[in-house]
């Protein structure tokens, strides 16, 4: 059962991660100079998320909990950063 959570987990984020990579790409028309920078800092946002995700994921399956707490509280605070970005640039 931690193995499926961890990997349900891993795979939300990992899908987070490609949406923000896709927005990244695609909100910015061709030809213009410089991404803007909430869609950059979403981005990072995103990749911070994962790589946080990933750390717990393993921390869940190897039963380090306190690893596994603070690397998903972590994963948390990147992913609220996120919406603030996409609630300010909205």
């Amino acid at each position: 059962m931690r193995v499926a959570a961890a990997l349900a987990l891993l795979a939300v984020a990992a899908y987070a991660t490609e949406l923000a990579w896709i927005a990244f790409g695609v909100l910015c028309e061709e030809g213009c100079v410089g991404r803007p920078w909430p869609l950059v800092a979403q981005l990072v946002a995103a990749c911070a998320g994962l790589g946080l995700a990933a750390v717990g994921s393993h921390a869940i399956v190897t039963r380090a909990q306190r690893r596994a707490r603070l690397a998903l509280a972590g994963a948390a605070v990147a992913y609220v950063a996120w919406a603030v970005l996409l609630a300010a640039s909205a």
